[in-house]
C-alpha cells in the first residue's frame, strides 16, 4: 500500500478517490489545489492543501500522488499539472480498474486512469497521463500517446495510434490502421475512417427533434 497525494478537488477528484479507495491498495491521505483555487479545508475527511506547499506537509520521498482533473484545454492543464508533479518529486501512480481487461499486458504509463470494462488488447500501448473512461476498446497494436482523454464506449481499431493531447468523445469510432494527429477533437458518436491532421475537430450532428411532442407521438403510436 502506498500513500497517495489526489491533485484537484472537483468531479474527477470524487471518482480518483472512490476508485482508488474501494478498488486499489493505495490510501488517499490529502488532497492538493494550487492556492487560487483552494476552496475549501478537507475533503472526504482529508486535508486539503495548497499545492504550493504540499512537499513540506507530505514530502516526496514518502508520498505519490495521482493528478485526477479532465481535458481542460485538451489536457494542457492536466499535462502541466503533471510536469510541476513530477518536477516536485514525486511519483505519479496509475489506476487500471480489477474489472478492466488487459489480458496481454500492454505497457501503460504513469497518471493512467483506466475504468471499468475496458479492453485493452495485447500489442497496444498506452502512453502517460491518459484517461480511459468505462466501456472501452483499445484495439491490437493500437497506442494512445500521452496526455490524452477518452470518453466512455469508445472504439480504438487495431494499428492506430492517437496522438498526444486528444479528446476522443463519447461513443466514437477510430476504424483501423489510422493516424489522430495531436491536438484534435473527435465529438461524440463521430466515425472516423481516414487518418486525421494535427488539431482536426470532428463533430457528428445531435439527431433533431421529431415534429411531434411525446403525447402527440403516444396517441399516433397506439393508433397505428
Amino acid at each position: 500500500m502506498s500513500k497517495v497525494i489526489i491533485f484537484g478537488i472537483g468531479k474527477i477528484a470524487d471518482e480518483a478517490y472512490f476508485y482508488l479507495t474501494h478498488d486499489s491498495p493505495h490510501e488517499i491521505v490529502a488532497f492538493t489545489v494550487d492556492a487560487a483555487f483552494c476552496t475549501k479545508t478537507e475533503m472526504f475527511g482529508r486535508p486539503v492543501i495548497p499545492f504550493e506547499e504540499i512537499q513540506k506537509k507530505y514530502p516526496p520521498s514518502e508520498f505519490q500522488m495521482f493528478v485526477a482533473v479532465g481535458y481542460h484545454d485538451l489536457n494542457r492543464f492536466r499535462a502541466r499539472k503533471y510536469a510541476e508533479a513530477k518536477a516536485k518529486g514525486y511519483t505519479l501512480i496509475s489506476y487500471v480498474n480489477s474489472r478492466a481487461s488487459n489480458f496481454g499486458r500492454a505497457e501503460i504509463g504513469d497518471n493512467c486512469f483506466i475504468l471499468e470494462n475496458s479492453v485493452i488488447q495485447p500489442c497496444a500501448r498506452v502512453g502517460n497521463n491518459v484517461f480511459i473512461w468505462s466501456g472501452n476498446h483499445i484495439g491490437h497494436h493500437a497506442t494512445v500517446e500521452d496526455h490524452c482523454y477518452i470518453a466512455g464506449q469508445v472504439v480504438i481499431s487495431g494499428s492506430t495510434v492517437i496522438e498526444p493531447y486528444c479528446f476522443l468523445g463519447v461513443n466514437s469510432t477510430i476504424a483501423h490502421e489510422l493516424r489522430i494527429g495531436r491536438e484534435s477533437f473527435i465529438g461524440a458518436g463521430s466515425l472516423i475512417t481516414k487518418s486525421v491532421e494535427p488539431k482536426s475537430v470532428y463533430i457528428t450532428p445531435g439527431t433533431p427533434k421529431y415534429r411531434l411532442d411525446s403525447e402527440m407521438f403516444l396517441k399516433l403510436t397506439k393508433m397505428q
